[in-house]
C-alpha cells in the first residue's frame, strides 16, 4: 500500500504527512532517494542545507543522523509493541559508494557532536586521573576523601577494540555506545582478530541486545551488561561488498541485519559557492544535546530503567497492517537472501518507529508518551528505502561473485525473456540447461524479476 493511500484512507490527514511526501518528490527529482520527508523539519532543513552548500549527499547525511538519534536515545528510551516485546533504538548501519561518493564527510557531521561530548569528557578524566593520584599520595589524614574512586571515562564512541574492551567501556556508560569506523572493511576484518570465537555470533548478540560478560584472563574485573546498546556506522566501497558477504556472515543472518545508505547517483558534484543560511553544526548540536540530557532513574544495580513507549491504537494498527504486507512480500519473495533481509525489518520497523517519535519530540514537534501514527508512516518509509538499498546491495554482491560464464549468459539474454529462449541463448554460451534454470532462481529478485509464469525480465 502506499502512503498516498494508506494516509488518505484515515480521517485527519495529518499536514506533516503530506509536506514530508512532498519534499521527497523533490529530492528524487534532485537524485537523492532518501526519504527526506520522514524526518522532522528541524532535521530536514539542516540536512538540505549541507546539501546545497557543502554538497553533502541527502542519503549519507540523512542515514548517519538516524544512527546518532539513536545513540542519543540509548537504553533510555524502548518501544513496546506488546507484553514485553521492547526493541531499543540500535542500528547497524553502512553508508555504500564509490571512490569519492562524499560518504566520510557526512558521517563525521552527523557523530560529530558526541566526537565534542567525548572530548570533554575525556578532559575532565584526564583531570580526575590527576587528583586521584595526587589524593593517593597524601597521607590518609590529608585526604579529602579517604578512599578516592578511580575515575572512570564515560565515551559514547569507540573505533576499534577487543570484545572485552569494548564491554569495559560500556559498562562506564550504560546508556550506549556506537562503533565508529570511517572504512566498516576495518571492522568486519578484524572479527576474530582476538580471539578464536565468533565475533560474528557476538554481534548477533550485541544488535537483539542479549545479556553480555566478559571475564576472559587479562580483564581485571569481569564485566556483566544486562541490556547492551552498542550502535554500528561506518562506510564502505561498492567494489569490497562481497567480502562483507563472505564466510558465515549471509547464512547467520549477519548481513541481513545491515541498513545499507546507498544513493542511486554517487557521481561527484561540483563545489557550491553558497553559504548556510543559518548555523547547521550548531543546530545539529542542539537537537543531540537535547536527547543526551534526557534524564533515566537506574535501579538498585546501577542498570538504566528505560521509559516505554507504546503505541497508539491507529499507529499500531498501521504496523501491523505493514508486518501484514512485509509477510506476504517475504512469502513471494524467491531469492533466499532478500527473504532473509525483509524477515529482519520486522525488528527495524519497530525501531524506527521509536528514533521517529523521540526525534520528532527533541525538533519539538510532539511529546514522548506515545509512539503516534505519523511516527509509523515515517517509519515505514524508511523500511521502503532500505528494502530498495538492500535489493541494490545484494545485486552488487552477486555481481561482483558472478563467473565469466554467467556474466556473458546475461549479457546475451534480452530484457525480457521466457525460460525456453534463455535456455537456448544459454545452451549458445555453453552453459547446461540444468545450470541456467538453477542461475535464473538464485538470483530472481537480484539481476532477474519475475513477469508471470514462465517469464523473466533483466533488473
Amino acid at each position: 500500500m502506499s502512503m498516498e493511500k494508506s494516509v488518505s484512507d484515515r480521517k485527519g490527514i495529518d499536514p506533516m504527512l503530506v509536506l514530508g511526501k512532498a519534499v521527497d518528490m523533490g529530492i528524487s527529482v534532485n537524485g537523492g532517494d532518501f526519504p527526506l520527508g520522514a524526518l522532522p523539519m528541524k532535521m530536514q532543513r539542516i540536512v538540505r542545507e549541507a546539501n546545497d552548500c557543502y554538497g553533502y549527499p541527502v542519503d549519507y547525511l540523512a542515514g548517519a543522523m538516524l544512527v546518532a538519534v539513536g545513540l542519543g536515545i540509548g537504553n533510555t528510551h524502548f518501544a513496546r509493541l506488546k507484553g514485553k516485546w521492547d526493541e531499543s533504538a540500535i542500528l547497524f548501519m553502512a553508508l555504500v559508494g564509490r571512490p569519492g561518493a562524499c560518504k566520510s564527510h557526512p558521517l563525521n557531521f552527523a557523530i560529530r557532536p558526541f566526537t565534542e561530548l567525548d572530548g570533554k569528557a575525556t578532559r575532565a578524566y584526564v583531570k580526575e586521573c590527576e587528583e586521584y593520584e595526587r589524593q593517593r599520595e597524601l597521607p590518609m589524614k590529608e585526604r579529602t576523601d579517604p578512599h578516592p574512586v578511580v575515575p572512570v571515562c564515560k565515551r559514547f564512541l569507540i573505533s576499534d577494540a577487543t570484545p572485552e574492551a569494548m564491554l569495559l567501556i560500556h559498562s562506564q556508560n550504560l546508556r550506549g555506545i556506537l562503533m565508529w569506523n570511517d572504512e566498516l572493511a576495518g571492522w568486519f576484518k578484524n572479527f576474530n582478530r582476538y580471539n578464536k570465537g565468533s565475533d560474528e555470533e557476538y554481534w548477533l548478540k550485541l544488535f537483539n541486545a542479549n545479556p553480555s560478560f566478559s571475564d576472559r584472563k587479562g580483564v581485571k574485573n569481569s564485566v556483566y551488561i544486562s541490556r547492551p546498546f552498542i550502535s554500528v556506522v561506518g562506510t564502505i566501497q561498492n567494489g569490497i561488498l562481497n567480502e562483507l558477504a563472505q564466510g558465515s556472515r549471509t547464512s547467520n543472518g549477519f548481513i541481513d541485519r545491515l541498513l545499507f545508505v546507498m544513493p542511486g547517483n554517487q557521481d561527484k558534484q561540483p563545489w557550491s559557492d553558497r553559504e548556510p543560511s543559518f548555523d547547521i553544526e550548531a543546530a545539529w548540536a542542539d537537537i543531540i544535546g537535547r536527547l543526551v540530557a534526557m534524564p533515566y532513574e537506574t535501579d538498585d544495580d546501577g542498570n538504566i530503567v528505560a521509559g516505554i513507549l507504546s503505541f497508539s491504537p491507529e499507529a499500531k494498527s498501521r504496523l501491523y497492517e505493514w508486518q501484514r504486507q512485509n509477510t506476504e512480500e517475504c512469502n513471494r519473495e524467491e531469492c533466499d537472501a532478500l527473504k532473509g533481509v525483509y524477515n529482519k525489518f520486522d525488528f527495524h520497523a519497530i525501531r524506527f518507529c521509536l528514533i521517529m517519535q523521540i526525534a520528532r519530540w527533541a525538533c519539538g514537534e510532539a511529546d514522548k508518551s506515545e509512539i503516534e501514527l505519523v511516527s509509523v508512516e515515517n517509519a515505514i518509509s524508511l523500511v521502503d528505502y532500505f528494502k530498495t538499498t538492500a535489493t541494490r546491495v545484494q545485486g552488487i554482491i552477486r555481481e561482483l561473485s558472478l563467473s565469466e560464464l554467467q556474466r556473458a549468459v546475461m549479457s546475451a539474454l534480452p530484457d525480457e525473456f521466457t525460460t525456453e529462449q534463455g535456455v537456448e541463448i544459454a545452451a549458445d554460451n555453453s552453459m547446461p540447461e540444468r545450470t541456467f534454470k538453477d542461475f535464473i532462481r538464485r538470483f530472481t529478485g537480484i539481476h532477474f524479476q519475475k513477469i508471470r509464469h514462465g517469464v523473466y525480465g533483466k533488473i
